[in-house]
């Protein structure tokens, strides 16, 4: 969970790797990004640019969220990078949606990492169109979601473009879905709206407090190991009651591919 490496894709022999991912913003001297390799990598394709984004969280005070977007279709080549602060708290399980202006993130944050209060959910905008020319003046904006004080809404993911053909009209917000683990058992998923104003540093967030459920149009549903995180997916060699798994069944899993298409029936 703290390095990636480069596969041919035709034949998966490895290319380069493993590589620890704080060595990618080794440039960044005496950065955050640099000094700390915390882990949870992401990697993503941006298909509307055909650039490769890697992010990873810095997980230690003060925490981080560290970016690098290829210069080229080549996942060996240069990148721009950037160090964004994350003042709200501890940013844990971080997730990412490209579309073709923005990067979008998530994350749960906490007061303390570990044992920590829950303080909301955060959703979070990067200027894509400056970050892919290497401009160091690319905005964050990002705001912290603690559902009017009922803490309802958590483990937002957002949604990742995979029809660059055929992107959304400008100036549609960014969809996230999740918080399913709020009742004793579900018939919705919550949706979510985001919609960025870099130059002012705003943003409009909409469905706070699971005011937007999305009938999933299936009987009632439970997570796995009733909503929880505990380990009970059985595993190969070893005896029933000593430990399994661990499911993460209360929230919804990475990714949220979004594609559109064209309806040509008559």
């Amino acid at each position: 969970n703290v390095s990636y490496a480069v596969f041919n894709k035709a034949t998966g022999a490895v290319i380069a790797g493993p590589i620890l991912g704080n060595t990618l913003y080794s440039s960044l001297t005496g950065s955050q990004c640099a000094n700390n390799n915390d882990g949870d990598i992401i990697v993503q394709f941006d298909k509307t640019h055909h650039r490769w984004i890697l992010f990873q969280n810095v997980f230690v005070s003060p925490y981080a969220s560290c970016f690098a977007v290829s210069t080229s279709p080549d996942a060996l080549g240069s990148y721009n990078l950037y160090q964004f602060p994350q003042n709200s708290g501890f940013p844990d399980y971080p997730k990412l949606g490209i579309m073709p202006d923005a990067i979008y993130q998530s994350q749960n944050i906490f007061d303390i990492p570990g044992t920590g209060n829950y303080l909301g959910a955060q959703p979070c905008a990067y200027n894509l169109t400056k970050m892919l020319v290497g401009d160091p003046t690319a905005e964050q904006v990002c705001t912290l979601d603690n559902s009017n004080g009922t803490l309802f809404d958590d483990s937002m993911l957002p949604a990742d473009l995979d029809s660059p053909e055929l992107p959304l009209p400008a100036g549609t917000p960014e969809v996230y879905v999740g918080s399913i683990d709020n009742n004793p058992t579900e018939t919705n998923v919550y949706e979510y709206t985001y919609k960025p104003n870099f130059t002012a540093g705003t943003a409009v967030l909409t469905g706070v407090d699971g005011s937007t459920p999305i009938a999933t149009g299936l009987p009632a549903f439970v997570g796995l190991c009733s909503f929880g995180s505990s380990g009970c997916i059985p595993q190969l060699g070893v005896s029933t009651g000593s430990g399994g798994l661990d499911s993460l069944g209360d929230r919804l899993m990475f990714r949220l591919a979004l594609r559109r298409t064209v309806n040509t029936a008559n």
